[in-house]
């Protein structure tokens, strides 16, 4: 059994507190025998956003027209989503030229803003594996945010109020809830940036480029809720054979998106969940404009958002390519999930007659949107944004689940 180390808090603090951190001063934590650097990233994948004036698709020599965005900053040219640092967590070394040979890029849930709960895992995985792990950010999430988001809650909250019929209003999702109900296909484009920026993160390695990674290096993936199912899309994709010997662990994720319920004070309200249903499983065909319709039919990783939207003429690949991957993929459920049941996610991944072979582990923890510190709703807003594990209540779930995804990715 895995032990909790009392030492991760420190880490966790050290990271959210320290400022002008750069790419070649870690913070370092001798007694740990780790160091934690804060790494830079350029996103390239802006051409996707909304706020263009045109879009083309070079691959098959379409045009489409603009897409403007009237409820802020244009997407495209909000500078904290495409430059920003990661961290990222490794065994002290004996030098700073000295690289990692395996490295496991963690990707977070939706709706985050902190990778404090992220550090006790990316720590223990770090202690029971040897690998190195990369917290990485996806669009628009943690410090890839807007800042006069945060400075203009109160009127976003007051908006989600006003929405006749809605529940689940909460300052916790009322931004990430206004922007996508007012356009859905902000969840399709930003999964596409997050996809193309962890392909350029695992290309930079192969190429020699990364500072602390070896080009030869296992590169592993661990992802959870929203950050599961971009995980599954890499693997699923594999573009470029970037991922062709990766192993994957999907935490709270991977059952088809049409069986979850999204809404949540802590993720968004129920009129953003309603629009998003809409857009990607009810009325695809009549809402979708042409450029994400033709993103949705002819590219991979459109055809891929369909399958694990749930789409049922995508079934068949879906469950092939499962099987393919099977040997090199995991699933730890969570019984206690109200937002990705794990009968759902035993539904998508064991497949339809159950023939996938993907190994499928479930564990009972607290809520989805804090499996190790919050055993239920009644919990106090502050518990959910504050406290990093529960060792006492809910630390025996926790080496589980490190001792589950240790099995996969240890190798």
């Amino acid at each position: 059994m895995t032990l909790v180390h009392p030492n991760y808090q420190r880490i966790a603090q050290a990271i959210r507190r320290t400022e002008g951190w750069d790419d070649a001063t870690p913070l370092s934590f001798p007694e740990e025998g780790a160091e934690v650097y804060n790494l830079a990233f350029h996103s390239t994948q802006s051409r996707h956003l909304l706020g263009h004036h045109g879009y083309q698709c070079a691959e098959h020599g379409l045009e489409f027209k603009g897409e403007p965005a009237l409820d802020g900053t244009a997407d495209c040219d909000i500078t904290a989503n495409l430059d920003f640092r990661y961290p990222f967590l490794r065994a002290l070394s004996k030098g700073p030229r000295e690289k990692s040979k395996h490295l496991v890029v963690l990707l977070h849930g939706l709706n985050e803003r902190s990778y404090s709960k992220y550090v006790p895992w990316a720590f223990q995985l770090w202690r029971n594996t040897g690998a190195a792990v990369a917290l990485f950010p996806l669009s628009f999430h943690v410090n890839r945010v807007h800042p006069p988001w945060g400075r203009s809650l109160e009127a976003h909250l007051a908006r989600r109020r006003q929405v006749p019929g809605n529940e689940n209003v909460h300052p916790y999702n009322c931004v990430l809830s206004e922007r996508l109900e007012r356009h859905p296909e902000r969840f399709f484009w930003g999964g596409v940036e997050s996809y193309g920026d962890v392909v350029a993160l695992v290309r930079s390695i192969r190429a020699g480029q990364h500072p602390y990674v070896a080009a030869d290096a296992q590169v592993d993936l661990l992802g959870y809720s929203a950050g599961g199912y971009l995980a599954l899309g890499l693997m699923l994709g594999n573009q470029d054979g970037l991922f062709e010997k990766s192993r994957c662990v999907l935490f709270e994720s991977g059952a088809a998106m049409r069986s979850t319920h999204l809404s949540s004070r802590l993720i968004m309200d129920m009129s953003c969940e309603v629009a998003l249903m809409k857009l990607y499983v009810r009325f695809t065909s009549r809402l979708a404009n042409d450029r994400l319709a033709h993103w949705l039919a002819d590219h991979e990783e459109g055809r891929w958002f369909r399958a694990l939207f749930g789409e049922e003429k995508e079934r068949p690949r879906l469950e092939a390519r499962l099987k393919e991957l099977a040997p090199r993929l995991l699933a730890i459920s969570n019984t206690n999930d109200e937002v990705i049941p794990a009968g759902a996610v035993f539904n998508t991944l064991r497949g339809k007659h159950r023939e996938t072979g993907v190994r499928v582990e479930e564990l009972t923890l607290g809520v989805h949107e804090h499996p190790f510190v919050c055993p239920d709703y009644e919990q106090k807003d502050r518990r959910f944004v504050t406290e990093y594990l529960d060792v006492p209540v809910l630390g025996a779930g926790f080496e589980q689940f490190i001792a589950a995804a240790s099995s996969l990715i240890g190798g």
